[in-house]
């Protein structure tokens, strides 16, 4: 915004919205004097604008052109700043390096599974490539993101101009105000002036309205609209490829074992197998459901 109030920079009693004291208190008695030397009709036809009205109206006129005039320049610059950053976005995008290469086809791997030399070339450059990407993109976003920041700068800049143009009317509504007052005072026939002169309220053109705001507006916005179409057709062009996924390796057989298709290392065959499954029984003895803890027939059965 010190950009803005750099150019927007002004006498502070310029626009003031009541004006000078002084000048109101001067334009009070100028409004005495003619009541008193030009014709009493002047004062009294609501149809006629005096003299001084006229003056007014002029040099508020003078001062507007005056602030639109600051306002063009401020256009000028904020353009000549939104399209250096498109150009900028548009050397992102051409940036070499970005594009990625046609996918390779399909089984280039050595017979024991791993990589070809040509598979691993391609994935270092697509790696080299992902990152000009990234580094491109980081710039197309700064850049777009100062094409917003001066819209916003315009926009601002029409809302200055508005509380400009305000000040100049309502100091101007001031001045005649005072003169008028000055005429009441001394003409023999202040009873006939009419509530309000020809000329006595100006209106105020809207900032928005006005071909300087509206082409301001317009071509910011086309600037935004044009590197965006730009950067979603770029993005779909280069953002889309993956690196090639690492396939699962085939079994490889091993002295102590073997790799699985999952990848994970199986357990190698024991090299004493148990044959009892039951750790609590002992071999040569019978079960202990058929014999007590003696070693005799179970129960019962001694006579059998």
């Amino acid at each position: 915004m010190a950009f803005l109030s750099r150019l927007f920079r002004r006498d502070p009693r310029s626009f003031t919205r009541d004006g000078p004291p002084a000048e109101r208190e001067e334009a009070r008695r100028r409004g005495m004097r003619d009541a008193r030397l030009h014709p009493l009709n002047e004062f009294t036809d609501p149809d006629f604008q005096p003299a001084y009205v006229t003056e007014v109206r002029a040099r508020a006129r003078e001062q507007v052109s005056d602030i639109d005039r600051r306002l063009a320049a401020v256009r000028t610059a904020l353009l000549e700043r939104a399209l250096g950053a498109r150009e900028e976005i548009l050397r992102e995008l051409g940036r070499a390096g970005t594009r990625p290469e046609p996918v390779p086809p399909d089984g280039r791997r050595a017979a024991d599974g791993f990589i070809t030399v040509e598979e691993a070339r391609a994935r270092r450059e697509e790696a080299r490539r992902r990152a000009a990407v990234e580094e491109a993109d980081a710039g197309v976003q700064r850049a777009r993101a100062r094409i917003e920041h001066l819209r916003q700068e315009w926009e601002s800049a029409l809302i200055e101009r508005e509380h400009e143009v305000e000040a100049v009317y309502a100091r101007a509504e001031q001045l005649v105000a005072a003169y008028k007052g000055g005429v009441l005072e001394a003409h023999p026939r202040r009873e006939e002036i009419p509530s309000l002169w020809k000329g006595e309220v100006m209106a105020i053109e809207p900032t928005g309205g006005t071909a300087a705001g509206t082409s301001g507006r317009e071509e910011l916005g086309r600037i935004l609209r044009e590197v965006e179409e730009r950067i979603e057709v770029w993005r779909a062009e280069v953002l889309p490829r993956e690196l090639p996924a690492e396939p699962p390796r085939p079994e490889l057989d091993r002295a102590n074992g073997h790799r699985g298709t999952n990848g994970h290392r199986a357990s190698p065959p024991d090299p004493d197998p148990d044959p009892d499954p039951d750790p609590d029984h002992e071999p040569g003895k019978p079960d202990s459901d058929l014999w007590d803890s003696t070693g005799g027939p179970p129960r019962g059965q001694e006579d059998a």
